[in-house]
């Protein structure tokens, strides 16, 4: 009798535990596990990484859509609600910079302004600069000739790294921001050879 008890709870035992793990493996069930981080948290996590002022935040199924303005124009900024990372950013409209230009260098583009005519910058699809102009920008940074490109992400956004070789034959790794180009850090390789010369 007591044997019997005994085989009902661990059966039941283990058929909960079953359920439970089919349950969670479905999506639905899996989003209601993990509860979603606070708009809060993520926006202030946007403006670490991309600083600019938000336009609009929006809590769509298993994301937030952020809208944000910077200097170079407006973007829209996908982040996954449960994780924090920033899964698409794209440019919704492209500014001009007519600040810089003078006026007199093109007075025919006089009454076009940049906010207003998104379409004077060719397919703004993505914010994230090309290769090739990190490429360039890598180059300048150390005064040197650009040889291998890698585009990485981290919790604080997409980076290239891109090793640059010099002419003295020294070489270093230059970290360029994927979306501002500016140089985050120039790390410099030693060479075997320096040392063994001195």
């Amino acid at each position: 009798m007591m044997k019997a008890i005994y085989v009902w709870i661990i059966g039941g035992t283990v058929a909960a535990i079953l359920i439970t793990i089919c349950l969670l493996q479905w999506p639905w069930a899996r989003s209601l596990a993990a509860s979603p981080l606070e708009e809060k948290t993520v926006i202030q996590s946007v403006l670490r990484q991309y600083p600019g002022e938000v336009l609009e935040s929006r809590h769509l199924d298993h994301f937030y859509l952020i809208k944000l303005e910077r200097t170079k124009g407006k973007y829209e900024i996908k982040v996954n609600a449960y994780d924090g990372f920033i899964e698409s950013i794209s440019q919704t409209q492209a500014y001009t910079d007519t600040r810089q230009e003078p006026q007199d260098h093109n007075p025919v583009s006089q009454p076009s302004k940049g906010i207003s005519d998104p379409v004077s910058k060719p397919d703004p699809v993505s914010s994230v600069i090309t290769e090739r102009e990190v490429a360039q920008l890598a180059a300048e940074a150390v005064n040197g000739t650009s040889d291998d490109i890698e585009l990485h992400r981290n919790e604080k956004g997409l980076y290239y790294l891109v090793e640059v070789k010099i002419k003295d034959g020294r070489e270093a790794v230059v970290q360029v921001n994927a979306v501002s180009g500016s140089i985050d850090s120039i790390t410099w390789e030693k060479e075997k050879q320096d040392r063994n010369d001195e």
